[in-house]
C-alpha cells in the first residue's frame, strides 16, 4: 500500500539524516571539509535500502538497488564538489535533480526486466528527489518569520517537521509510481 511505501520512505528519509550527520562528523574528524557528497551518499543510502525493503516483497529486486541509490545520489555531488561554480545553495538542486535521474536510469534498468512501462520510474525518481529535498529548502524561509509571533522552540519544530516531511513527499511521489507500475503488471 502507498501508506506503507511513504512509512518506509519517511524511515529511509530519517535513516539519512542520520547517516549524514554520521558521514559529515567522520569526514570532518578526518580532515575532509567542503565538500558535500556525503549528503547524497547518505540519503541516497537510506532511501534506497527503504524502497528495496519494500520492492522485494512484490518484486525480484536484489541490493543492487540500494547501492544504485547511493551512487546515483553520490555521482553529481562528487562531481559538483569538483566544479568552482556557484554557492552551496545553487549547487544543491542541481546536484539532487541530476542525482534523482542518475537513481531513476539505474533503478529502471533494475526494473525493467520485471515491470513493462518501468522507464515511467525514471521521471517519478527526478520528480520525488527534487519535491522531497524541496521541503528542507523551505528551512530557509522560516528564517523570515516574525521572530515575536514565533519564538525559537516553535521554529525548531517547523523546521523539524519540514525536515522530516521529505520522506512523506518522496514517498507519495515515488509510492504512486510504484503502485501505478505494480497494479499495470498485474493487469
Amino acid at each position: 500500500s502507498i501508506k506503507r511505501w511513504v512509512r518506509a520512505c519517511f524511515l529511509g528519509w530519517l535513516l539519512g539524516v542520520i547517516l549524514v550527520l554520521l558521514l559529515s562528523s567522520f569526514l570532518d574528524f578526518i580532515g575532509i571539509e567542503n565538500l558535500q557528497f556525503y549528503l547524497g551518499t547518505g540519503m541516497g543510502a537510506g532511501i534506497g535500502f527503504a524502497q528495496w525493503h519494500q520492492l522485494r516483497k512484490y518484486l525480484k529486486v536484489n541490493t543492487y538497488w540500494i547501492l544504485a541509490s547511493i551512487f546515483g545520489m553520490t555521482l553529481p555531488f562528487l562531481i559538483v564538489d569538483q566544479l568552482s561554480f556557484g554557492t552551496y545553495e545553487q549547487k544543491l538542486p542541481v546536484c539532487i535533480a541530476l542525482g534523482g535521474l542518475v537513481v531513476g536510469l539505474l533503478q529502471y534498468l533494475l526494473l525493467k526486466p520485471n515491470l513493462k512501462g518501468s522507464q515511467l520510474w525514471i521521471a517519478g525518481s527526478v520528480i520525488s528527489w527534487i519535491l522531497g529535498s524541496s521541503m528542507v529548502f523551505l528551512v530557509n524561509y522560516t528564517k523570515q518569520l516574525n521572530h515575536d509571533l514565533f519564538n525559537n522552540l516553535i521554529l525548531a519544530l517547523i523546521n523539524l517537521i519540514l525536515i522530516l516531511s521529505g520522506g512523506v513527499v518522496i514517498g507519495l511521489v515515488s509510492g504512486a509510481i510504484t503502485k501505478r507500475l505494480l497494479l499495470k503488471n498485474l493487469n
